[in-house]
């Protein structure tokens, strides 16, 4: 299929080619030939076929060789061959030994010495026996003379630069030329060229005038024969040259303005001179301000090489002049109190990458408004800044100066004679794409079946364009199908979400979308939903009992000690004291390792001490039916009138610490195995002291004490009421060795 393809083109291509060379060769084309020295046509009756071709022979050097070219016929199939003729021209008659030289190439070259000096010759070519074109030279005449040499260029003046050159050596001397001569800017591409009649016929210099102070140049100059018209026998063009016109005093007026700075401070910037205002090399600036302080002007003076200065506090008034080596320019005047007023709106319009900004004046004497616009991906960069006429209320801002998907603040300052007015600002996107990332999303508050969230908002170098509205994407683990999205405004930086699952784990992110599109993604985290506790009915009605239980005995025992303080308040102290339990108290001083000396009797049994009972006068004087009745069954009878009267008549000898019956009675009660006994002393026995005790215990109320560890058991007459039998005693739960003899019912054996 492909060879077929290729053998149909390649016919179509010869019809063409065949159609071409007959229509070259038609019987209606008459051949032409050139006059010597030119490219002027001629006609030539004997052509018999219409083949139209271009020769041109010429010299290097007045001593080199000839050589001839003309224009190649293209022929697709074959090779063309050529043949040269060159003979003398002696009459109207070619000669009839012409030299023939064939060749393949449309060029031939003749030797200087088959040529004669100012003898003509008739040269022509012939393929396939038909004659192309001829030409007529002398050799002298045909010589292509040299670029002129030693071009040179002066300057005298900042507008002026004299260029001069040398006849090129290739030629006699006694040979006229003319010169053609330009020049051009060095930042330029096209050259302007001198007219014949400024630079003369035979001029071997110029001075160029009207030319920008400070300003390289360009020049270059060609020569040719006085006359000749073939520009093919003209020299090239000599190398160039350049030069540079002197400096003159700059131009123009500085564009200066200003960048607030921190703690007061000022940054003044200028855009440096074009060339053609500068006029020279730019060496200083000075700069001239004036500061309000303490209520008066104070002007100061300062210079700098650079285009830009920073003052440490905000002038009302600054002046900027630059200076090169030979003067200063105007200075350019910048009022830079605040206090005017502003214009009121400003509309932006994006079309064709670039922004249209328009604004509305609000006052009528206005100098002229200031355009400034900061890339604020690098805030710290120097400002851009345009002063616009009073009459313009519009800019366009073009893709050049400002670069697509970047952040501008544009601000527009009005100016008066007096200050400016306070910038109205508002930001810009020449070209807006979609953003880099969204935001990062954290958990503001979290429960069973929703989430709040916050985010802050995507970096301004990251947004490419005006962010329109955020997309919340939640999906429920491990359900990926379960994909969701919300969109929320961009006007909002907290969302709950709601509905979720408790218990739940969910992944969390965000986008945020231009009018461009939905831009990447932001970081990804999980939150998770608490668990969902429910309680039942049995639950809370058992939490309430108990609560209601608890509440009750608090309130019983509060009322149970109100009641107990009120009672103790009508009923004796004694009434609610407890008897303690001897049996108790016995096992616990057991326990105890560091007994007192006087609490050894009751580790071990006490000793046995034979006393003679005494019967002192006293008893002797008692009747005798209260002796009898003063055994212990009787005393320890409640109703019994023994007990008072036994008690009043032993109560001075049992309880006389060095008594012998004290001893025994210790020995035989159950009083002493409790409470432990405290030294004796030695004590009066006589007659008249047991007689006075007597009578002084007959007078008080019946007691009983019993001294031990300083403990005391004091009873009145009351007390007997409450006062347990014996048959009690015995009845009660805990029991003693030898019960009935320590309570003194039977008599000890011996």
């Amino acid at each position: 299929m492909r060879g077929t393809i290729r053998i149909v083109c390649e016919l179509l291509l010869t019809t063409v080619l065949l159609n071409q060379n007959s229509n070259q060769t038609g019987d209606n084309y008459d051949p032409c030939t050139f006059n010597p020295g030119s490219l002027i046509k001629k006609c030539n009756p004997n052509k018999s076929e219409n083949i139209t071709t271009y020769m041109f022979c010429f010299r290097v050097d007045k001593d080199s060789e000839v050589i001839c070219t003309w224009s190649p016929i293209h022929n697709t199939w074959k090779t063309t061959e050529y043949m040269f003729h060159l003979e003398m021209k002696s009459s109207s008659v070619h000669s009839n030994k012409p030299l023939r030289i064939p060749t393949l190439l449309p060029s031939v070259t003749l030797e200087r010495k088959i040529l004669s000096a100012g003898k003509c010759y008739v040269a022509w070519v012939e393929v396939n026996n038909t004659q192309l074109s001829s030409l007529e030279f002398i050799i002298e005449d045909i010589v292509k003379p040299q670029p002129p040499v030693n071009v040179s260029a002066k300057t005298n003046d900042p507008t002026n630069i004299v260029i001069e050159w040398t006849k090129p050596a290739n030629l006699d001397q006694f040979v006229s030329m003319a010169y053609e001569l330009q020049y051009r800017l060095a930042d330029q591409e096209n050259w302007n060229e001198v007219s014949d009649d400024e630079l003369g016929v035979h001029a071997v210099g110029y001075d160029l005038e009207d030319l920008q102070p400070f300003t390289q140049y360009q020049f270059r100059v060609r020569c040719g024969r006085e006359g000749e018209t073939n520009r093919k026998l003209w020299s090239d063009w000599s190398a160039v040259t350049s030069a540079m016109t002197q400096e003159a005093k700059p131009i123009g007026v500085l564009d200066v303005w200003f960048m607030q700075g921190g703690q007061g401070s000022i940054t003044l910037w200028w855009k440096p001179l074009e060339r053609h205002q500068a006029r020279g090399n730019i060496q200083r600036y000075s700069v001239n301000y004036t500061l309000q302080r303490d209520g008066e002007e104070k002007r100061s003076e300062t210079t700098t090489t650079c285009c830009k200065i920073t003052l440490s506090d905000t002038p009302q008034l600054v002046n900027v002049s630059a200076y090169n080596s030979v003067g200063a320019t105007h200075p350019a005047t910048l009022n830079l109190v605040q206090d005017q007023l502003p214009v009121l709106n400003i509309t932006v319009l994006n079309y064709n990458d670039q922004v249209h900004v328009c604004w509305v004046t609000s006052a009528n004497n206005v100098l002229g408004f200031v355009v400034e616009w900061v890339n604020m991906n690098l805030p710290e960069d120097p400002p851009e800044w345009k002063k616009i006429p009073a009459l313009d209320e519009c800019m366009d801002l073009k893709h050049d100066v400002l670069q697509a998907r970047i952040p501008y603040k544009v601000s527009v300052y009005t100016q008066y004679q007096i200050g400016l007015g306070r910038p109205v600002s508002t930001l810009i996107y020449t070209k807006e794409g979609v953003p880099l990332t969204g935001p990062q999303v954290s958990i503001y508050n979290i429960s069973l079946t929703s989430a709040t969230l916050l985010w802050e908002n995507v970096p301004l170098s990251l947004r490419q364009g005006f962010i329109l509205y955020y997309t919340l994407i939640y999906v429920r683990n491990p359900h990926e199908d379960s994909r969701q999205k919300v969109n929320i405004s961009s006007a909002l930086n907290i969302f709950t979400l709601l509905n979720l699952e408790p218990a739940s784990t969910y992944t969390i992110s965000m986008t945020a979308s231009t009018h461009i599109g939905e831009g990447k993604s932001g970081p990804h985290f999980k939150l998770k939903t608490r668990a969902s506790h429910i309680i039942s009915w049995n639950h809370i009605i058992l939490v309430l009992v108990i609560l209601v239980v608890i509440v009750l005995c608090i309130t019983g025992i509060c009322c149970f000690q109100r009641i107990k303080h009120l009672g103790s308040m009508l009923i004796p102290q004694w009434c609610c004291q407890r008897i303690p339990d001897p049996k108790i108290i016995r096992a616990l001083l057991q326990q105890n390792h560091n007994t007192p000396e006087h609490f050894t009797m009751i580790e071990s049994d006490p000793e046995i001490i034979k006393v003679e009972e005494i019967i002192s006068e006293i008893m002797m004087q008692l009747p005798l039916e209260i002796c009898k009745s003063s055994n212990a069954e009787d005393m320890f009878r409640p109703n019994s009138p023994t007990l008072t009267e036994a008690k009043s008549s032993n109560a001075v000898e049992k309880f006389r610490p060095n008594s012998p019956t004290l001893t025994e009675a210790k020995s035989s009660t159950s009083e002493d195995l409790f409470w432990p006994s405290t030294p004796t002393q030695e004590v009066d026995n006589s007659p008249q002291v047991s007689i006075q005790s007597h009578k002084e215990f007959a007078l008080q109320p019946i007691s009983t004490e019993l001294s031990g560890a300083g403990r005391t058991c004091n009873t009145s007459g009351y007390e007997k009421h409450f006062i347990p039998s014996p048959e009690q005693l015995l009845e009660d739960g805990w029991q003693l060795d030898n019960k009935a003899q320590w309570l003194g019912l039977v008599e000890s054996q011996q």
